[in-house]
């Protein structure tokens, strides 16, 4: 069953093995690793439409880009610079892994 995970990250540090919500201090708050736990399609992987961010209070937060990281196993989202003292919460659409399975209504959800 494909699974995400995400990490809100501003600095990619190296690989993770297992689940992870991590948070680190910059000054660059406009980008968010998302880990999956199988390698993706990239069918649809790179339509800004099938990723939606919003602060804690509804506010949506601009995506303006996607990057596939090596692996085919997490993107980054380019987003307007956001507030780190806010809670987000990401919702995923549209996504396959490489086998096409969809990614479940259960798991397409995020909060960081």
């Amino acid at each position: 069953m494909l699974k995400l995970f995400l990490i809100f990250i501003l600095i990619i540090l190296g690989t993770y093995s297992s689940p992870v919500m991590f948070a680190q201090q910059t000054r660059d708050t406009s980008k968010v690793l998302v880990k999956f736990n199988e390698p993706m399609s990239h069918e649809g992987i790179f339509n800004t439409e099938n990723y939606i961010i919003y602060r804690n209070d509804e506010t949506p937060i601009a995506i303006y880009k996607v990057g596939v990281v090596p692996g085919d196993t997490a993107v980054v989202l380019f987003t307007e610079k956001y507030l780190p003292e806010y809670s987000y919460k990401l919702i995923i659409n549209n996504l396959r892994d490489k086998a096409g399975n969809i990614i479940s209504e259960n798991h397409k959800l995020a909060f960081y």
